[in-house]
């Protein structure tokens, strides 16, 4: 039966690991029938990981949904004169020179409506628009990598939209588990950069990159402990008796991501007359055993961690469930992706 069914692989291509997460969705089911995540030593060693993990992970698709993410995506948020959505598209693409530090030419370019502006008396109606731009050089390799380990890159988006995506999907399979109407922010802490969508009724209003993340995490207790790498990594996970001590090492990490992700939340509440009602936690970082309470005292907001595979059916005699569950944090662009296609 399930050969019938229509699968897609959220592969999120991480700077310290892969995730992939395979969703097959059958009318109004969604299940997980497949999931690996490997380590990546180096930038160089990326593509013979990504092959490791598809031939370990007994995905029944070679169709695939990435992002892309770093300084060759950028995010603006621009007033334009209310229009159509088809001569929306048209008229960003002709002023986008004022607003994007690279050549119109060189970058794809998507845009979402956020909202009607207030009207202002003896001036022409406005809307608040969302404008991202991604370097076609960076998305064309990024597919060109992917054919050439024999997959088809159905769509390259964007790792923060992705996180809306899987937190919209929580919310389709959980039946009343988010309050309508409430703001959320979305917050995954990977390990080079971090993540920030903040949602109204599951629409993305903003989407940002911060970079900073879990390896700044890790460095800091290198430093205070003069560890090696691997050790590092190990002791935020599990600090065990030594939890005041590493806490100590990443206050000042996590005081500044945490003032970073508070600027981006004063942007919001000023540009879209709204306040964050809560803050949702995923990536890596949050197996530190104290970030959540920390980051609730920054933010002085309701935080806490979610599980982006929450309500989702497992085809439990392919996928690792204890695996799945254990890295189910990490999930949230895999499965985004996954939803998207």
């Amino acid at each position: 039966m399930l050969k019938q069914r229509k699968s897609v692989v959220g592969l999120d291509l991480g700077s310290h690991s892969i995730k992939a997460v395979e969703i097959t969705q059958d009318k109004y089911d969604f299940i997980i029938t497949a999931f690996a995540k490997v380590d990546v030593p180096s930038e160089a060693a990326r593509e013979d990981a990504i092959s490791d993990l598809f031939r370990a992970g007994g995905f029944r698709t070679k169709r695939v949904a990435t992002a892309v993410s770093g300084k060759s995506v950028v995010f603006r948020y621009i007033d334009m004169a209310k229009m159509t959505d088809d001569q929306l598209t048209n008229a960003v693409r002709f002023e986008a020179d004022k607003y994007i530090p690279f050549e119109v030419d060189d970058v794809q370019i998507d845009t979402q409506r956020l909202m009607d502006k207030p009207p202002v008396e003896g001036k022409p109606d406005e809307i608040k628009v969302l404008l991202v731009a991604a370097k076609k050089a960076v998305v064309q390799d990024q597919a060109q990598m992917l054919l050439g380990l024999g997959l088809q890159p159905g769509l390259i988006g964007v790792d923060s939209f992705a996180i809306g995506n899987a937190f919209e999907l929580n919310d389709i399979v959980n039946p009343g588990l988010h309050e309508a109407g409430r703001t959320v922010a979305l917050v995954d802490i990977g390990s080079s950069k971090t993540c920030i969508n903040i949602l109204r009724d599951n629409v993305t209003y903003f989407a940002r990159e911060v970079p900073v993340g879990g390896q700044d995490l890790t460095n800091a207790i290198m430093r205070r402990f003069g560890l090696e790498p691997f050790e590092a990594e190990a002791l935020k996970r599990d600090p065990q008796d030594q939890a005041r001590d590493v806490e100590d090492a990443v206050t000042q990490v996590l005081d500044d991501l945490g003032n970073e992700i508070n600027l981006s939340f004063d942007f919001f509440e000023n540009q879209f007359d709204g306040e964050v009602h809560e803050v949702f936690l995923s990536g890596g970082s949050v197996f530190l055993p104290f970030l959540e309470e920390t980051l609730e005292k920054v933010f002085e907001k309701k935080t806490r961690v979610w599980n982006p595979i929450d309500g989702l059916k497992v085809k439990s005699d392919n996928v690792d469930i204890d695996a799945l569950n254990g890295a189910a944090p990490q999930l949230a662009v895999a499965v985004g992706l996954a939803a998207t296609v």
